[in-house]
């Protein structure tokens, strides 16, 4: 039998004044699982468990409490926990929070005080105020001045974060007026849905606590607001390419290994195999089409996805009108992008250049403004467009950078 502490009674009584007074909060907080855990400051949540600090937890009196619970389940409700893709965690976590907070206050919810709200901020995405973050401190670095986040940018960093489902207890970024964390969502096996089947089961919790809250004529004000703005950057370039680029990866099924999340049902199924990354094949458009900043996104992204995926060989190219330089990377290899060139467009050198030397990716990325002419006919293996414009591309899959 399970022991309550006097810190998960304190939690339960105010879930309970939730669900009476703010029902679409307190709905959706019976989806997390309570977890006290001291390596945290304040709260955390993965979308699957609730963390808490006890001692932190009683700092809050009863209002601030429920308060910080809903601020807490906002966090998976918004899709924060899926929405990172290789973000620095502490930037992030600053972002998400000035996300939700003017949502809680104008629900008459009380937070804490000193917690992250800008009216500047107002109304944007988790997405739209980390680029705002990012701009502004790299105009501090640039000026000689010490970034806000800047010790957060390195490796030890993205550390601090716990991708759910582990063993061991999670650690976050310490955020200045930060009252609860967002934690990566656990990540998929067997046994743990995929991303996007958790973040399809979040879609159906919250539209159930909005019926909810409806039919008590509780619905928090700027609800659909923020949900739709929510909805649209969950398309963020960097999930798109994400999930594009995966696609792309041989996968088969076997026997060897089932799928262990329906063995509970009596149904034995093939679990998934993902075969070894070969080569892959990386353009960049060297026309001046693509300004640095988009340019460093863009490497940061690419080399958050090698890291996982590991390929044999990356070869990089840079073109215009030819292929100018190319730059080859084996496994385990930071890549960095160097572009040299500067004239017009043609995208079937790159294709000419990877046909003459034998190589046929299991993916080509381009980066690009898609202004250029286009071989007249696809490849054999797959092609994204990471795209800074608004062209479209007669074959592959485009993926707008534009906001970037």
């Amino acid at each position: 039998m399970r022991h309550e502490t006097p810190t998960s009674l304190r939690i339960q009584k105010a879930r309970a004044s939730l669900i009476l007074d703010h029902p679409f909060f307190g709905s959706l907080l019976f989806r997390l699982k309570g977890r006290e855990c001291r390596s945290i400051q304040t709260m955390a949540t993965d979308g699957v468990s609730l963390f808490y600090n006890p001692e932190f937890v009683e700092t809050l009196n009863s209002a601030t409490l429920a308060g910080t619970l809903a601020h807490e389940v906002m966090h998976p409700a918004l899709h924060h926990h899926v929405r990172r893709s290789g973000r620095d965690p502490k930037r992030w976590n600053v972002a998400c929070d000035f996300a939700i907070n003017p949502l809680l206050v104008d629900a008459g919810l009380s937070l804490p005080d000193g917690v992250l709200i800008d009216d500047r901020f107002r109304g944007m995405s988790a997405e739209q105020i980390y680029n705002l973050l990012d701009s502004e401190s790299e105009t501090e670095q640039d000026s000689g001045e010490e970034g806000e986040n800047n010790e957060s940018g390195g490796e030890e960093s993205k550390d601090e974060t716990f991708p759910g489902g582990d063993s061991t207890e999670p650690s976050t970024p310490v955020t200045e007026g930060g009252i609860g964390q967002v934690l990566d969502a656990p990540w998929p096996d067997e046994e743990t849905p995929t991303i996007e089947e958790q973040a399809r089961e979040w879609d159906v919790a919250v539209n159930q606590a909005t019926t909810v809250a409806r039919q008590a004529g509780k619905v928090p004000a700027g609800l659909n607001r923020t949900l739709g703005g929510a909805a649209e950057a969950s398309v963020d370039w960097r999930e798109m390419l994400r999930r594009l680029w995966s696609d792309t990866i041989p996968a088969d099924y076997s026997w060897l290994r089932p799928n262990r999340r329906h063995v509970w049902a009596g149904l034995y199924l093939p679990g998934v195999i993902c075969e070894g990354v070969g080569e892959i094949a990386i353009a960049v458009d060297c026309s001046g089409s693509v300004n640095a900043r988009q340019l460093k996104l863009f490497e940061a992204e690419v080399r958050s996805i090698l890291e996982g995926q590991r390929p044999e060989l990356v070869h990089v190219l840079y073109f215009d009108s030819e292929v100018q330089k190319v730059e080859t990377y084996g496994s385990g290899q930071p890549v960095r992008l160097n572009p040299v060139g500067g004239g017009g467009t043609e995208f079937g050198p790159c294709f000419d250049w990877l046909d003459e030397h034998g190589i046929q990716p299991q993916t080509l990325v381009f980066l690009t403004d898609l202004y250029g002419s286009f071989p007249p006919s696809a490849p054999a293996y797959p092609v994204l467009w990471a795209s800074t414009g608004s062209q479209k591309a007669p074959f592959g899959a485009v993926i707008p950078m534009k906001a970037a």
